[in-house]
């Protein structure tokens, strides 16, 4: 794979705000191998600073940790000299190049002219998986991959991901796997055994819960619990697309039902709300990329209100009286 040439690139981030990045990781590949890995922290932007105590648990960086380094500013031009004229890659592409036009954006310095492709959507393209996290698209394909969410370590299994799609494609270059028309995607995971004859039983009220399909889980759409009109959520209608790290989808529903929202299935015209998973961070549904998130912008772009969340918001706003329900069931 003499031509297969680029740099893996990934950002951690201080708060939901998309530019607060503290931390970037680097890895160089050449000729289909990868040369190195180089990561760095740095203070985030002006303005952008403060860190949010769900992203701390997620990446364990904290203010103090960042105190002493470089201002992004200051720390970005090595990143720059490092990826030099190489195409970029990062999981879920379109989160990394949002946050780094928003932090050279926010610091007063040019954004480089980087031409971004997505390993998340690579996978999907290749591959039939139940989910397309970084982990899980690592796990299929067998590569070595721990430390998720660390830079160096999300960068290097983004990198690693290319290379072994691109040598199941039989491509040699970024631009010929790109191109790769795949008719059937290989499954690498077992499919979950899951019965459709099983039925739920009634809800007290006597009606039945309707039922909808996540991947191959069987997943049973709640009845709406919540009857407190003050909170945040009573009578939105929620779509979620993508994992989130800290429930599964049947409990963010269920939790959600306890606030008195209503799971929906699909992005439509009575969608009030959209929760994105898969380590999305931000409130631009145009940054991630599912049928969902496209279908969400080209509505909010229409004059409909979509309130976009990322996983972190929506903890913060359902409380955790809701989130001891959904663990409950």
């Amino acid at each position: 794979m003499a031509g297969l040439s680029f740099a893996a690139i990934d950002v951690e981030t201080a708060n939901s705000a998309r530019g607060s990045i503290c931390a970037v990781g680097v890895t160089v590949v050449r000729e289909g191998k990868r040369e190195e890995t180089v990561s760095w922290l740095c203070r985030p932007p002006a303005g952008l600073d403060f860190f949010n105590w769900h992203n701390i648990r997620v990446h364990g960086i904290s203010a103090a940790m960042v105190a002493d380094q470089p201002g992004f500013a200051e720390r970005f031009p090595e990143v720059v000299q490092l990826v030099g004229d190489l195409p970029l890659i990062a999981h879920n592409a379109g989160f990394d190049s949002g946050a780094i036009r928003e932090a050279c954006s926010r610091s007063g310095i040019r954004v480089p002219a980087w031409s971004f492709s997505c390993s998340l959507s690579l996978a999907r393209r290749h591959l039939n998986l139940d989910s397309y996290r970084l982990p899980h698209v690592a796990a299929a394909l067998g590569i070595d991959f721990t430390n998720h969410h660390d830079a160096a370590a999300d960068a290097a299994a983004a990198a690693d991901i290319v290379i072994a799609l691109a040598e199941r494609a039989g491509a040699d270059s970024l631009a010929a796997l790109e191109r790769a028309v795949v008719d059937r995607p290989l499954r690498t995971e077992p499919v979950r055994a899951a019965s459709r004859t099983t039925r739920a039983q009634p809800e007290p009220s006597g009606e039945r819960p309707r039922r909808s399909w996540f991947g191959h889980e069987e997943l049973v759409i709640p009845t709406v619990t919540g009857t407190d009109p003050s909170h945040p959520l009573y009578g939105e209608i929620i779509v979620f697309t993508g994992d989130l790290t800290a429930m599964k989808r049947q409990e963010a529903w269920n939790a959600i039902a306890a606030c008195g929202a209503t799971p929906a299935r699909n992005v439509t015209r009575r969608a009030t709300g959209l929760v994105i998973g898969d380590g999305f961070r931000g409130s631009d549904p145009t940054a991630f990329t599912t049928s969902k998130a496209r279908r969400a912008a080209e509505l909010r772009a229409r004059g409909q209100r979509i309130e976009v969340l990322d996983e972190a918001g929506f903890l913060a706003r359902i409380g955790k009286g809701a989130v001891e329900v959904a663990a409950r069931g």
